[in-house]
């Protein structure tokens, strides 16, 4: 994870090839410290992504530029382009999941993740046929 401000952001994205993740914040903003050790954990297992952190109260002309309204922000890019972004605290297995993904196909033509579509259960279909033929058993006997 690099620190960028607004002096070095553009030579810092102008080297990065493909998607990178832009994290905004600041050092009195509890929810962004409590960003800090997921997106370490983060960095240390993609260490071919790049991740720049910004902070707001020493880069407040990046935070206007990226139109920074509430703390912590993320925002994936690729080029100089925002191709996804979120708010608040996130979880790591979320994040991951941007990352392993953000390059799909299906991402790329909806501009959304791909949902895994729900498994069906027929458990209380086949309980409630049970309940009801033990039923039609006791009358029976």
């Amino acid at each position: 994870m690099k620190k960028v401000n607004s002096q070095e952001f553009d030579d810092s994205i102008k080297s990065i090839q493909g998607p990178y993740l832009l994290k905004f914040g600041s050092k009195s903003c509890g929810p962004c410290n409590t960003m800090g050790p997921v997106l370490e954990k983060l960095s240390q297992q993609n260490p071919e992504f790049n991740i720049l952190e910004v902070d707001t109260d020493e880069s407040p002309e990046l935070a206007a530029l990226f139109n920074i309204r509430s703390i912590p922000a993320l925002h994936f890019c690729k080029d100089r382009e925002i191709i996804y972004s979120l708010n608040g605290i996130t979880p790591f297995r979320d994040l991951q999941y941007i990352i392993d993904n953000i390059e799909s196909e299906y991402f790329k033509e909806h501009g959304e993740f791909e949902s895994t579509p729900e498994k069906k259960s027929y458990f209380n279909a086949i309980l409630t046929c049970s309940i009801l033929a033990f039923i039609v058993l006791l009358m029976v006997i």
